[in-house]
């Protein structure tokens, strides 16, 4: 397969972390009160599972290779428009454009993968994809947070469309399309209905939204429980670095024999088993050092999830319906992201146990995966 496609990962998902320093502020800048902040990061999320699940349609329909060109034509457009904005308005307009084109690359760029993957392969690639979104993950808002504390909050829009015309030009000269037009015909013979019951694919499905729920989470919850024991703000992004930094290397190392040797279901439910432990030992850990354990563990449990939840996508569908399967389930990805913050508050504003509750969300995800799982080994 075209290592060049990894690179082209990385640059779709570095979309999404490079602004995460500046975005809230962005806002700000421009006169928005919090709440008007507030509402301009969800629009981008709420048009980026739109885009999910569009892409994923048209990708089978037109093709993985001209989807991605049109949805990165567009971002670049979107990227390169931040630098006239003026206006609050402005920018909640533009955010709805951002979103949907940016949502549209992701299905695509993981069913272009999965296609071009050999099975015996498809765990190994599903990791190296896990490379790419974990570096996106770590030098994104590294590098968001240095552009704009030395320019212009737009200056890091117009660096990453600079960055997006580099990987448009990889896709047009260096990434072969994947499907073939007599593939794409039967683009319509699966029904969403039938991807929405397909047991394999609904423990992907709400393996998805469990993980970005307990990520949404610790996003929401670390830099609280931080403060809380005494320590500098710094040391909330050192440790969500770690915790990067653990699945990336179970992700680029030989470590990931594990995705090939071990079926994706049994990774899926030891992960999610790993993520709740290590959520309920965050929030009684007494100190730093105990936190950074639980960060590694964390690290080691996202990893075993993510390149599995995709491969299950993979392995549970044909190629002509593929990109409608990974748009659902990316809508899902999206879901939890939001739903993982929001429920976190929640259960701080109400009972101070974030950690707790989500530990106990994620369990009982566990058992419904485990009950998909013996109907998934019933039929087969």
């Amino acid at each position: 397969m075209n290592k060049l496609l990894f690179v082209v990962v990385f640059i779709c998902f570095l979309d999404l972390f490079i602004e995460l320093p500046i975005i809230t502020p962005f806002a700000l800048s421009l006169g928005a009160t919090e709440y008007a902040a507030g509402v301009v990061v969800a629009t981008y999320s709420f048009f980026n599972l739109i885009g999910n699940v569009s892409g994923g349609y048209f990708s089978d329909k037109i093709g993985r290779r001209n989807v991605l060109i049109t949805g990165m034509a567009v971002n670049i457009v979107a990227l390169m428009s931040y630098s006239l904005i003026d206006s609050v308005n402005a920018l909640l307009a533009l955010r709805v454009i951002h979103g949907f084109s940016a949502g549209m690359l992701t299905p695509v760029a993981f069913s272009l993968v999965a296609d071009l993957s050999r099975r015996e392969a498809m765990g190994r690639s599903m990791a190296l994809t896990g490379v790419s979104i974990g570096s996106a993950a770590v030098l994104g808002p590294a590098l968001g947070g240095i552009i704009s504390s030395l320019a212009a909050y737009q200056t890091v829009y117009f660096v990453l469309g600079c960055i997006y015309i580099v990987g448009i030009l990889l896709v047009i000269f260096a990434i072969r399309e994947s499907t073939t037009k007599e593939e794409r015909t039967f683009h319509n013979t699966t029904s969403y209905r039938t991807l929405l019951s397909r047991p394999a694919l609904i423990a992907a499905y709400i393996s998805s939204f469990t993980l970005m729920i307990a990520n949404g989470s610790l996003a929401f919850g670390l830099p609280i429980k931080i403060g809380s024991l005494g320590l500098e703000d710094h040391i909330t992004g050192m440790m969500l670095s770690v915790f990067g930094l653990t699945a990336i290397i179970i992700f680029g190392t030989r470590l990931n024999v594990i995705y090939t040797k071990v079926r994706s279901m049994k990774l899926v439910m030891l992960g999610i088993f790993i993520v709740s432990i290590g959520m309920l030992v965050l929030h009684f850990a007494p100190h730093q050092l105990l936190v950074l354990f639980v960060m590694i563990f964390y690290g080691a449990g996202f990893a075993l999830i993510f390149p599995s939840m995709n491969k299950l996508i993979a392995e549970n569908t044909e190629i002509y319906e593929r990109g409608k399967a990974n748009g659902i389930f990316y809508a899902f990805f999206s879901v939890g992201s939001v739903a993982g913050s929001y429920s976190s508050g929640i259960f701080t504003t109400y009972f101070d146990l974030p950690f707790v509750f989500i530990s106990i969300i994620l369990m009982v995800m566990l058992i419904i995966i485990l009950t998909l799982d013996g109907r998934y080994m019933a039929r087969n």
